[in-house]
C-alpha cells in the first residue's frame, strides 16, 4: 500500500523527537509547557509506531489470502464454489480499502506529529535567539519576527507593563499603525482586561480578524508582565489551530523572560552612565 508508512521514516521521527528532548532538557530557560509537547510528541510517536505495525501485518495477511482465492478460483470449475470464491474475494477487497482509508488516517496523524516536531524545532531557535542578547531593542525585533514567521500574523502588538502604575506600555508589533495613538494604556477593558486579570490566554475560534483575535499574557512564573495582542492571521489559515496556541504560549512565556531581562539590563546600563557622568562633573580638576 503505497499509503503505508516506512520503518525507517517512523524510526527517523522517532530519533528527531529524542534529539529534540535531549536539547530540551540542557536549556532551563524552557518551561514545562514546551517538556509537556516534547513529551506528547514522544508519546504520539510511539503510538503511531505501533498502530502502523499492526496495519502492515493486517495488509500482508489480507493481500496473501486474496492471492490464494483468487489462484483456487483460476483453478475452480463449479459454478456455485466460483460465486463462494468470488464473494470471498469482495469480502477481502472490501477490508484492503478499509486498511487503505486507516492508512489514510494514520498518514495524517504522522504528518501532524512532524508538524510538532517542526514547531518544537523552531521554538528551540527562536528561545536561543531571543536570549542571545540582553539589548532591549533587540529582543523586540527579534519578538517581532518570531510572531510572524511562526503563526503568520500579519497584525499585533507587544505590550509590557509598567511596575509602578500597572500601566501597558507598546514595545512592538505589526499592521497596528493608528490603533494606539498614545503608546501607553492605561485602562484596557473587555479581552485584554480579562486576560491581564487572571493570566490566560484568550482566543476567538474559527476566524482568522477580530478586536482582538488573542490575547497571551506574557508572564514570568505567576507573574504577568505584559501581553501579546493579536488582530489577524492569514487568511488560508481560516482560524486558530491547537498548535498556533500552544506556539502562542511558548513563546510568550520565552518572550517574556528575555524582554525583562534585556529591559532590567537596559535601565541598569543607563543608569550607570548617568552615574559616571555625574561623577565626571564633580571629579576634581
Amino acid at each position: 500500500m503505497s499509503s503505508n508508512i516506512p520503518a525507517v521514516e517512523m524510526q527517523r521521527l522517532f530519533a528527531r523527537t529524542e534529539e529534540l528532548m535531549m536539547s530540551n532538557g540542557k536549556d532551563q530557560a524552557d518551561g514545562p509547557a514546551m517538556k509537556d509537547l516534547f513529551r506528547r510528541t514522544k508519546e504520539l510517536t510511539i503510538e503511531l509506531m505501533r498502530d502502523n505495525e499492526q496495519l502492515r501485518v493486517q495488509n500482508l495477511l489480507l493481500e496473501r489470502q486474496k492471492i490464494e482465492a483468487e489462484q483456487r478460483l483460476d483453478h475452480s470449475r463449479l459454478g456455485q464454489e466460483n460465486e463462494q470464491l468470488r464473494s470471498e474475494l469482495e469480502l477481502l477487497n472490501g477490508r484492503l480499502a478499509d486498511i487503505e482509508k486507516n492508512s489514510q488516517k494514520f498518514r495524517r496523524r504522522y504528518e501532524d506529529i512532524e508538524q510538532y516536531n517542526m514547531a518544537l524545532s523552531n521554538v528551540y531557535i527562536a528561545a536561543n535567539q531571543l536570549h542571545s542578547t540582553l539589548d532591549f531593542t533587540a529582543v523586540v525585533k527579534m519578538a517581532e519576527e518570531i510572531l510572524w514567521n511562526f503563526v503568520a500574523s500579519p497584525s499585533f502588538a507587544i505590550f509590557l507593563r509598567d511596575e509602578k502604575t500597572s500601566d501597558l506600555k507598546l514595545v512592538g508589533g505589526q499592521g497596528i499603525e493608528g490603533r494606539f495613538p498614545s503608546d501607553t494604556l492605561r485602562e484596557p477593558a473587555g479581552m485584554m482586561a480579562d486576560a491581564l486579570t487572571d493570566g490566560m490566554s484568550l482566543f476567538v475560534e474559527g476566524v482568522t480578524t477580530a478586536d482582538p483575535l488573542a490575547c497571551v499574557p506574557l508572564k514570568i512564573e505567576e507573574r504577568v508582565v505584559g501581553l501579546v495582542v493579536v488582530y489577524q492571521i492569514e487568511e488560508h489559515k481560516g482560524g486558530l489551530t491547537d498548535l498556533d496556541k500552544e506556539l502562542f504560549e511558548l513563546l510568550a512565556n520565552q518572550t517574556a523572560t528575555a524582554m525583562t531581562s534585556s529591559r532590567v539590563y537596559s535601565e541598569t546600563v543607563k543608569k550607570l552612565k548617568s552615574m559616571e557622568s555625574f561623577l565626571n562633573l564633580i571629579k576634581p580638576e
